[in-house]
């Protein structure tokens, strides 16, 4: 009986560890994934926006450094919840500093707030869901073939493992 019992010990452990390494995988993926769509998004807005709207009060503009002293401009509305570029233009730091706008910022809008949507997030917690659901099912099988190696020690005093 020892034996079952470091034996299903070491299966439970070596599944937490399958476990764990699916999951953190599964972050990875999704961290790749969101890189990817960020930069595509951003290099859309960069080679094929052509005017940047600027409304003073609700606008942010995010200058990002093109060359030295070159920067490329993309526009958040936050009334409209869209974004803008400007295209081929490039803007010197002082005239960055001078759009009249309600903030400027110097750098790249963050991924959170530029392309990553509600329906993302919903994407990412049903993948994580279906990896971790796949290994609880993995869980419950394990335990149900130890409950009949088990069962079968108990009622016969032989260890019988067969391999589907």
């Amino acid at each position: 009986m020892e034996f079952i019992k470091n034996m299903r010990k070491r299966e439970y452990i070596e599944m937490a560890l399958k476990t764990l390494t699916a999951i953190l995988a599964a972050f990875l993926a999704i961290i790749l994934m969101e890189g990817m769509i960020y930069g595509i998004e951003l290099n859309a807005i960069h080679n094929h926006s052509t005017v940047a709207v600027f409304y003073s009060d609700r606008t942010t503009a995010y200058c990002i450094e093109e060359g030295e002293d070159q920067y490329f401009v993309v526009c958040y509305d936050e009334e409209e919840d869209s974004w803008s570029g400007t295209g081929t233009n490039l803007y010197t730091r002082e005239e960055c500093e001078n759009l009249v706008v309600k903030n400027v910022v110097f750098g790249a809008p963050n991924a959170f707030v530029f392309s990553i949507t509600p329906v993302h997030y919903v994407v990412m917690a049903v993948f994580v869901l279906l990896i971790a659901g796949f290994f609880v099912y993995r869980f419950i099988v394990l335990k149900k073939d130890y409950d009949k190696i088990i069962k079968n020690y108990e009622e016969t005093g032989t260890i019988e493992i067969t391999s589907k």
